[in-house]
This record gives structure tokens, sequence and C-alpha cells, in this order.
């Protein structure tokens, strides 16, 4: 079926073209150029005219009665188009229904099926016994049915027709105008979740889009929404999958709310662009999640640490190809320094760089908290690992092949298959079993660390690049200088990780190291 909107807006072109020319033939004017189906409406009412007024001389009837007449059979035909409609008799009218249809089609992109114009023939069918109504009145000298109708339709008109398909190509080009320092893991994230919204919701009235129902039903299908559904399921769509398929894996909460929030966005881009004039529905709209998932992770223990070290200095860091060596870098990194895996994979050879006192340090640039943008002193041991000769020898200013979600697929990855086999990642094959913990349970058990070596909740923020508050900020940006945070960074106790192993392993991958 059309979309309701876009069926009544068809409803008032047809009825706006009809009036139109009814108004023009009574004040004697020439139909307007741009309705082009009033001509042939008219060669017929000519036709009916010159009938009626032979039959008028005929009779002996004055003109008025030719023209009561004319109006009594305008009106039963009316009355013949009432019968029809009960009897949902649309056959003759498809004909007339179908250019109508596709005049829609073009104008709004959408795929028209003879469905659509069967459907259609039904409500056109309807509008024109109203337009039969107005004429037969306008014969007896009555303007009100034909007014009516232009006011109807004309209020239906004043409201473009804007579907969902549109608002989201029109956000999408708007988005990636606006957001030119985005990264373009953060863009794909965007394509991925406007398509996901279209598939949900299917290409609706951009007004129906901003219901309650519709909120209802976007919710109600996240939570059962397939993790990995592309891969699992490849281009089925998600309405076949939850009406077939048991047993698989949901996406979290919080990627829901990512979902809720990109349709949040698109409807207030609606409504700056004049698509929409109505408040947002979306604009409080999440899963309660409590504190995010991440934040909850337990730490790794020291056993943890030592069973992940064993199996980076052992175990594959790539399931195939293209290898990924890299791997061993990213880990050690969240290991001595527990930055969030985000800032991990986004860093560049300009990044690596040093201070006007030598000092090596990551210069992060971007990250969760404008607290998380500073410059972090390099530690000795990865310095002594050969971190800082890998990165002199790669060939591409990235250095990482790793995204976020590519990493964590590999390392966190705990999936129950459609056969009810499960596929495990990194993590769970070589560390822990304990699904609550993750790749970021090290930043965890960094933050343990550190405060073990300051004793000093503050510090250990500003450590973490944890929002601290103005005050705070400014109270510790002095001691919090990279020098101070590489001392702190030194003190830690690290026995539990066998450097020497660490050393070997990284001549075994990196062999010009």
């Amino acid at each position: 079926m059309l979309p309701k909107k876009l069926e009544a807006q068809l409803v008032a072109m047809y009825l706006n073209q009809g009036a139109d020319a009814l108004e023009a033939r009574a004040k004697g004017q020439p139909i307007p150029e741009d309705n082009p189906r009033a001509a042939e409406n008219n060669a017929t009412n000519d036709a009916l005219d010159l009938g009626f007024a032979a039959l008028g001389k005929t009779m002996e009837l004055s003109s008025r009665d030719a023209r009561k007449k004319r109006a009594e059979y305008t009106e039963e035909v009316a009355r013949d188009f009432e019968d029809l409609i009960a009897d949902k008799d649309t056959f003759l009218f498809q004909d007339a229904a179908k250019p109508l249809v596709e005049d829609l089609q073009k104008a709004h992109d959408i795929k028209i099926t003879l469905k659509n114009v069967k459907d259609m023939a039904l409500p056109l069918m309807n509008a024109k016994k109203q337009l039969l109504a107005a004429d037969g009145a306008l014969l007896r000298g009555d303007w009100n049915l034909l007014e009516n109708l232009k006011e109807r339709a004309t209020k239906e008109l004043a409201i473009p027709y804007f579907d969902l398909e549109a608002a989201i190509k029109n956000y999408k080009v708007y988005y990636l105008a606006s957001k030119t320092l985005v990264k373009p893991g953060t863009k794909t994230d965007m394509e991925v979740e406007c398509r996901v919204l279209l598939e949900i919701l299917g290409n609706i009235d951009i007004s129906e889009a901003n219901t309650m129902a519709t909120l209802t039903k976007l919710k109600s299908t996240l939570l059962v929404y397939p993790l990995n559904k592309v891969q699992r399921y490849g281009n089925r769509s998600i309405h076949s999958i939850l009406k077939n398929e048991t047993h698989y894996d949901t996406i979290s909460l919080k990627t829901a709310n990512e979902y809720i929030v990109r349709m949040k966005a698109i409807i207030t881009y609606a409504n700056k662009s004049k698509m929409l004039n109505a408040a947002n529905v979306y604009e409080n709209e999440r899963f309660p999640t409590a504190t995010a998932a991440e934040e909850q992770r337990p730490a790794y223990s020291d056993d943890d640490i030592i069973r992940l070290v064993d199996a980076i200095c052992t175990k594959p860091l790539w399931i195939k190809n293209p290898p990924r060596p890299d791997r061993f870098w990213i880990i050690l990194i969240a290991l001595f320094h527990g930055f969030r895996l985000g800032n991990i994979v986004a860093l560049t050879k300009k990044d690596i760089c040093q201070t006007d006192s030598g000092m090596w340090i990551f210069h992060l640039r971007s990250g969760k908290t404008q607290s998380t943008v500073r410059p972090v002193a390099i530690c000795d041991s990865l310095l002594l690992l050969g971190f800082l000769e890998w990165v002199a020898n790669l060939p591409n200013a990235r250095l990482f092949q790793d995204s976020s979600p590519s990493f964590s697929a590999w390392y966190n990855r705990n999936e129950l298959r459609k056969d009810g086999t499960r596929v495990v990642g990194f993590e769970t094959k070589h560390v822990t079993t304990d699904e609550s913990k993750c790749l970021y349970s090290i930043r965890h058990t960094f933050a343990g660390n550190v405060f073990d070596v300051t004793v000093d909740y503050k510090i250990t923020a500003d450590m973490m690049g944890h929002s601290t508050g103005k005050s705070v900020t400014a109270r510790y940006t002095k001691i919090t200088k990279a020098t101070t945070l590489k001392e702190i960074t030194e003190k830690m106790h690290l026995e539990h990780i066998d450097l020497d192993r660490l050393e070997a392993r990284a001549k075994e991958l990196f062999n010009h190291i």
C-alpha cells in the first residue's frame, strides 16, 4: 500500500485539478495549461452541453430547463459512481488511476505496483463522484460544493509530502557536509544506522515516522535485532528474520540507543529543513542502561594479565589474511597506558612525537571527553620493546589496520551460531571465560595500578582521561604534565608482565626490530 499521506496527496491533486477545471468552465475561462487532464474532461463536457442544448431545442425547453436536465444527468452519473464504489467495482477506473499514480511516482521517486493502482482506483473514484456532484451543483447555480472541495484540496496540498527515505538522504548530505572532522568509522556507523532505520520502519511518511506508534515499533524491533545481522543473515529482511528465526544473540541496549539517537537527529533535521513541523518524539527516549556496560566491567586479575601476556606471545593474532601483527601493540598500549580502544586505533604517525625536552609522547587528539585530549608520555617498556622502530617502518600514516568494531569482534567475540554452536574470540580462548570481562577490563586494571601508586582519585582520573571539573583540572594542570604522568606509570607494579617474552615476540613478529 502507498503511505496514507501520499494517497491523500494524490486524491487532493486530482480534486484540485478537477475543481480548477470546473471553476474555469463555470467562469467561461480557458482551462489552465498546467492541468493536462482537464482538456479531456472539458471535451466531454462540451459534447454534453451541445447534446443537451440540442435536446432542449427539440423539446422546446428554456435554457434554464436544459441546464436543469444537464444537472440531473450529471448527478445521476454521480449516483452511479456511488453504486460502483459500494460494490468496489473499480475495473473501469483503473485506467484513469494509472497515469495519476505514475505522476506521483515521478514526483517522489517511489516504486509503483499494479496493486498500488488498484488500491488508488477506489479513492479516486470517490473524488470523481464529488467532482460530478459539484458540477451538478454549479449547473444549478450553487458554488458551495466546489468551494468546499477546493478548500479541502488546498489544505491537504499545503503540507508537502516527504517520506523517510528522502529525509534520510538529505540528512546524510547535511551530516557529511557539517561533520568534516569525524573519522571514517563514524561516517560508516552513520550510514549503517540510517540503513537499518529505513529497513525497520519502511519508507513511511516523515510525519508518521515522528509518532509514538513508530517509536514503539522501532524500540520493539531493536530489542530483538540480531547481532551481526548482515554477517549472519546476508540481505534477508529483518521482518523475515524475526518471523522465522530464534535463539540468536541480539544487539546491546547501548547499540540500540545509538539507533534511537540517530532517529532523533533525522527528525531534528526534518524539522529544521521544513519537512516537518512537530515536537521530536525521540527527544528523551532511551533504553535504561544505568551506566555504560563497559564501565561495569571488572578489572583483569594478575592471573588474567599473565595469561594475556602468554597468549600474545604464543598465539596467532589474526584468523585470516591479511596478517595483523599490529594487534600486539594495541594490547600493550591498553595494558601500559589504559587508553580506550577508540583512542588507540585512531593513532597515526604524527601522533607519535617528541616534546621540546626530547620525551616521546602519544598526542591524543580526540576522545570521549575533552580531558582525553592530552599528551601522554610513552612508557619505557614500550620503548624498550621497539615500538618507535616499528612506527618508523610503517608504510602508512595510520598505525593500526583495525577499527574499534573489527578489533572487538576478534578479541571479545562471543556469539551463538544458528546451529547452536558458539564462536568465541581471543579473550575467551586464551585469557578468561568470565563473560563480564572484555578488553576494557584492562583499562580498569590500569586504573587500579595508578591508584595503588598515587592513592589519589583526582590524579587517577587525570591519568585515565576522565573529566574532573574545571576547578580540579586547573588545580592539577601543572602536576599532571606528561613528565609527572610518566613517573607515575613507571612506578606501577607490573612484575607479572614478562618483558623478556614480549621482547622475543616483538622480534618474531617484526623482524626489523
